[in-house]
């Protein structure tokens, strides 16, 4: 069964009838979700959510998502993801994703937890690992989770030291 949900999500596998249960519908909804993200077109990925959505415990709009959408690739241009791993069931589909880019604008809205929010680009880019949980109702996402290493993520930006300031380090003995 593994093996069918990533065919269907990365099309690996021509799918030749049309998905007839909940899971296979939104594996499909999902994977043209990312095709729009590849061919830069947000307001048709922002369409594939409900009018009034949950998003990393929020609520939001289409226009909300839209507009955070436009602030991810304002910020990293190059922003690409990876699926390594798929699990769905029902109206609930789970993903594991390699996410990378390059830090060239000045993010605006809450994307990373607000952490990037007015930081100055800083040229470099990231390679961290992210799990999406996405709950789908009638074709529509109704609510999403994100959990990644925005630290890592932070660390390989710049925007954070990689070790703890000397004065915030426990004093060694000699011994």
């Amino acid at each position: 069964m593994r093996v069918t949900l990533l065919a269907l999500l990365f099309g690996a596998v021509a799918y030749a009838a049309p998905p007839t249960d909940e899971t296979a519908r939104n594996l499909e909804v999902l994977k043209h979700y990312g095709e729009l993200g590849r061919q830069g077109d947000l307001p048709g990925q922002a369409a594939l959510w409900a009018p009034h959505a949950l998003n990393n415990g929020l609520k939001v709009t289409i226009e909300d998502i839209r507009t955070q959408l436009e602030d991810l690739h304002r910020t990293f241009p190059d922003l690409r993801s990876q699926t390594l791993e798929t699990t769905a069931s029902g109206d609930l589909v789970i993903t594991l994703q390699r996410t990378s880019g390059t830090h060239q604008g000045v993010a605006q809205t809450e994307i990373y937890g607000g952490m990037l929010r007015g930081a100055r680009a800083t040229g470099k880019r990231f390679e961290i690992l992210r799990t999406h949980w996405w709950r789908f109702k009638d074709g529509k996402i109704v609510w999403h989770q994100v959990v990644a290493d925005d630290l890592l993520m932070m660390r390989q930006l710049g925007l954070i030291p990689d070790t703890l300031p000397s004065e915030k380090l426990v004093a060694r003995s000699k011994e």
